[in-house]
């Protein structure tokens, strides 16, 4: 990345994207494993990516650079 500059905000928002497609992939895992000692475990690594995610998303909203729009009926599902 010759003379570009990778902030703190792109670390975040990139730590951010990466757990949140390590959940999506635990989480698929887990749902077609075919013992329940690998679906507990493949549970307990999504677990561990949804803390993960939740730590970055506070760190990034407090910083201002995380604004999810507030639920209304058209965002609701």
């Amino acid at each position: 990345m010759h003379g570009t500059k990778f902030t703190d905000r792109d670390r975040l928002t990139d730590m951010l994207l990466l757990t949140n497609s390590l959940a999506g992939g635990y989480h698929s895992a887990a749902l077609e494993s075919a013992t329940p000692k690998l679906r507990a475990a493949l549970a307990e690594l999504h677990a561990e990516e949804l803390k993960d995610a939740e730590t970055l998303f506070n760190a990034m909203e407090e910083r201002g650079w995380y604004r999810p729009e507030p639920a209304g009926p058209p965002n609701m599902r």
